[in-house]
């Protein structure tokens, strides 16, 4: 096991803002094996490779240091269920994304692409906002930030109304909701209640 491995531990759990103590007790092994790992003293096996890749959302290949994409990609594009659809992380969004996307298409290939423009224009809306607050930099966008922010959320506007406003030319098919698609709006549906519990709370006090 190379030492990138090593490497690729340390930074994700400091990424992460946990302590090895918090880790390792997620993993199920102790500090200080933890502490060897990070150090390059001992190599792993195969069973600790699997839970850090998964514990931390990123692919096998990526902590042994054979690719530096952390996401599985060969994976996202599966149309079928798979292991972590159940799990509200990165790759199950994208996925997500991509089925809604797809499904869209199928019925109607305009609204294929208007979900696509959606989609970007979601990211782009926080890339404005990361630029706004410091956290990347304004060079990372051509438009003034406050002009980019309002003509975005016309644009994302209009992508909503249109697909209020049209009927889909087919009826949708009643087949299975995929597993991803189901974890991300249970857990966009938490967060949403969450919040509002939270705003009835401030007023009730």
């Amino acid at each position: 096991m190379t030492n990138t491995f090593a490497v690729r531990m340390t930074e994700l759990r400091s990424q992460r803002g946990a302590s090895q103590k918090e880790v390792a007790e997620a993993l199920g092994i102790s500090q200080a094996l933890l502490s060897h790992y990070e150090k390059g003293i001992r190599e792993c096996g195969l069973d600790f490779l699997l839970k850090a890749a998964s514990y931390y959302d990123v692919s096998c290949d990526y902590l042994l240091g054979r690719v530096d994409t952390r996401r599985r990609f060969h994976e996202d594009f599966k149309d079928g269920d798979i292991e972590f659809d159940s799990e509200f992380r990165t790759s199950t969004i994208f996925r997500a994304s991509t089925m809604l996307h797809d499904r869209l298409a199928a019925l109607n290939p305009a609204k294929g692409v208007q979900s696509k423009n959606y989609f970007a224009l979601c990211v782009y809306q926080l890339v404005i906002h990361a630029v706004k607050s410091g956290y990347i930099p304004k060079s990372w966008i051509s438009l003034p930030p406050d002009q980019a922010s309002v003509l975005c959320k016309a644009k994302t506007e209009m992508i909503k109304n249109s697909v209020i406003a049209e009927q889909a030319a087919k009826p949708h098919k009643n087949d299975a909701q995929p597993l991803c698609l189901k974890t991300v709006i249970d857990s966009s549906e938490k967060l949403i209640l969450k919040e509002a519990e939270a705003i009835i709370n401030s007023l009730n006090t």
